[in-house]
This record gives C-alpha cells, sequence and structure tokens, in this order.
C-alpha cells in the first residue's frame, strides 16, 4: 500500500515554500536597499532633497517592497491549506493575519512609489509651491511611519500565531514554532521604540529565520517522494 502526501497536498507545501523563500530574501533586499534612504523627519525639505539625491534606490526599495507583499498575501492561503487539517481555527487566524500584513505593506510600497512623483514635483517646484509639495510630502512620510508600525504589529502577531500552529500541529518541528514565537513577541513589542533598537534586530532575526526554516521544511516536505509500506 502506498503511503505518504496526496499530490495536490505536496503541491501546496512546495508552494508554500518556495514563497517563504522568496518573501525572504525579498525582505532581506528591502532591508538592505532602504539604509541609506531614512529621513529624520527633521526638515521636510532636507529630507525630499536627499531622497530626490537617491530616488533611484527609494523606486527599488518601493519595487522590492511590493513584489514581496504580493507573495505575503498569497502566503496566507498556502498557510491555510497546508495546516488547516492540524489545528483549524489556528489556521484560519494565521492565514487571515499574514494576508493582512501583506495587504498594509502594499499600502506602504505603494505610498513610497506616490513619495518618488511628490519629490519629482517637489525638484521642480518653487515659491509657495515648494512649500505646500513639502506639507503634504510630510503628511505621507508620517503616515508611512505610522502604516510601518502597524506592520510591524501585524508581522510579531502573525508570527506567534503561526508560531503556535507549527508547535502544536506537529506538521513540522516544533522548534521551528518557538522560534517564531520569540521572534514575534520581540517583533512586536520593540517595533514601536526604534528599529534600530537591538532587541528589534534580535527580533528581527528570529523571525527571518524561522521563516527560512520554515519554508525549506514545507519545501523538502512537498517536494519529498512517496515512500511504500
Amino acid at each position: 500500500m502506498i503511503t505518504g502526501i496526496p499530490n495536490k497536498k505536496r503541491g501546496v507545501e512546495r508552494l508554500a515554500g518556495i514563497t517563504a523563500l522568496l518573501i525572504t530574501f525579498l525582505v532581506v533586499s528591502a532591508i538592505l536597499t532602504a539604509l541609506d534612504i531614512k529621513p529624520d523627519h527633521i526638515n521636510i525639505h532636507d529630507d525630499l532633497s536627499y531622497l530626490g539625491d537617491n530616488i533611484d534606490r527609494l523606486w527599488l526599495n518601493s519595487m522590492i517592497w511590493f513584489v514581496a507583499s504580493v507573495l505575503i498575501v498569497m502566503l496566507g492561503p498556502l498557510i491555510l491549506m497546508s495546516f488547516l487539517p492540524y489545528g483549524r481555527s489556528s489556521a484560519y487566524l494565521a492565514a487571515f493575519l499574514i494576508s493582512t500584513t501583506g495587504i498594509v505593506y502594499i499600502i506602504i510600497s505603494i505610498n513610497g512609489l506616490n513619495m518618488i512623483s511628490m519629490v519629482s514635483v517637489y525638484q521642480e517646484s518653487s515659491g509657495q509651491e515648494t512649500d505646500y509639495i513639502a506639507s503634504l510630502s510630510y503628511f505621507m512620510l508620517v503616515s508611512r511611519s505610522n502604516l510601518q508600525l502597524a506592520a510591524y504589529t501585524l508581522v510579531g502577531i502573525s508570527s506567534i500565531i503561526l508560531g503556535l500552529l507549527i508547535a502544536s500541529s506537529g506538521l513540522l518541528p516544533r522548534f521551528i514554532g518557538w522560534v517564531a514565537i520569540f521572534g514575534g513577541l520581540i517583533y512586536a513589542s520593540f517595533g514601536w521604540i526604534g528599529m534600530d533598537h537591538i532587541l528589534f534586530m534580535v527580533g528581527r532575526l528570529l523571525f527571518l529565520l524561522a521563516l527560512i526554516i520554515l519554508g525549506s521544511f514545507l519545501l523538502l516536505r512537498g517536494t519529498r517522494k512517496k515512500t511504500e509500506k
């Protein structure tokens, strides 16, 4: 008798694993490309001039986040289909939070693309128009910061719920769940303090590590051959 993972479920787990690994790669790329384009929100005119000097990097960062966000939205249903037989209510909640996080990041990436347009208009403006564009741009930057705080919280909560699902379902090694839980707790708690806080960086590292291991195990489960008994 042939036993093992049904072909359809193996395909879902394989796709979920690939998606998780792609998200990890894109998030790391987005973090690295954002290192030199952080406005200090002290002088909006200086911020806009600085962003104007780095507008190509801002565009690249926004596009990376947009692609990653779409994949995060897709990851929610894939997690649901992978874990549904092992914990229905938790699987639904994890999928909802993951996809919601992706939607928030889509809004953030669109904000970044709109910011590029504002910077271009600012560079060509003069007089009162310059002050008006600067005020509008400042509002957009503050809105982006608030959205990022909300996204950090959603990422942390999603990681915690997904970690609990992994730890309780038995589908994957439980240590993956505990890494995701600890990373999510730190991520959600210290994201409000500041991205440069050492504990926030530790939480982000744990979250990314959990995502890499999760993707790798799902990919391995999805690609392994059926065994015969």
